[in-house]
């Protein structure tokens, strides 16, 4: 049975302005769970890498725990430039034209709840940053199979450098606006000198020594902003809420 899309959103680096000629253009899909996946117990998920596109799909049952855990690569979902949901056409019946509205509606509170989702559990954010930027520093030399021609050309892997950089980068900026500006962190506009310097970074325009010297200086100031991040207050209602608003949309779509 063909899973019903619910969300459809850019992320990656089109969504925060750090694309170039060479990126494609990723998308997170969210679907609704067939009665099968519902009678088994099974959490769909799968994944699709086209030329151009690439799409990670996951049953719209995981988005609670998806975004407690404060993965920023999911958190940014709330922030896409390019979001879709479901759409109504001119061949759509009466009955599907009202779910759909009833549907898309549930969909609006999550996104209107954006800005209490991001920080409803910032000591986790913090940790969950923490533990990206070492991942992408483990894979400097190795590269990964669609990076090893950057491992190759310039002695590292680029572009886990640029990655391994903007998780620090992002928690000192959201810091910054007082957690009030999660689209502010995450983007960087085309006058940021960061911008700049992590597109150079990306194509190979520092050695990796030299990268090495400028991420460890980031990630001493990253640690500076440990305790403020740790001491923020952990808020379980607001994923209560989420997970209610997951399960209506959940219930109207089998």
């Amino acid at each position: 049975m063909e899973r019903k899309v619910l969300i459809k959103a850019l992320v990656g680096s089109h969504n925060y302005n750090l694309n170039d000629e060479t990126s494609d253009k990723d998308y997170k899909i969210f679907v609704a769970p067939t009665f099968d996946d519902l009678y088994e117990n099974k959490m769909f998920s799968s994944s699709k890498i086209g030329k151009a596109e690439d799409y990670d799909i996951h049953d719209i049952r995981k988005l609670p725990e998806l975004l407690w855990k404060s993965n920023i690569n999911f958190l940014e979902v709330l922030y896409s430039n390019e979001l879709l949901t479901q759409e109504i056409s001119i061949k759509t019946t009466f009955e599907e034209t009202e779910l759909i509205s009833k549907t898309n509606e549930l969909l609006r509170k999550i996104f209107y709840m954006r800005d209490e989702i991001v920080t409803m559990n910032l000591p986790y954010l913090y940790s969950a940053c923490k533990g990206m930027h070492f991942n992408k520093m483990s894979l400097l030399d190795k590269g990964t199979k669609g990076t090893m021609h950057l491992v190759e050309k310039y002695g590292y892997d680029t572009k886990q450098a640029l990655q391994a950089y903007r998780v620090l980068d992002f928690i000192i900026r959201f810091a910054e606006t007082e957690f009030t500006d999660f689209k502010f962190a995450m983007t960087y506009s085309n006058y940021d000198t960061t911008r700049k310097f992590l597109l150079d970074l990306k194509h190979g325009k520092y050695t990796k020594d030299q990268f090495v010297e400028i991420v460890n200086d980031r990630f001493k100031q990253f640690e500076g902003y440990e305790e403020i991040y740790k001491s923020q207050r952990i808020k379980p209602e607001i994923k209560e809420k989420l997970t209610e608003i997951i399960k209506q949309i959940v219930k109207i779509n089998i």
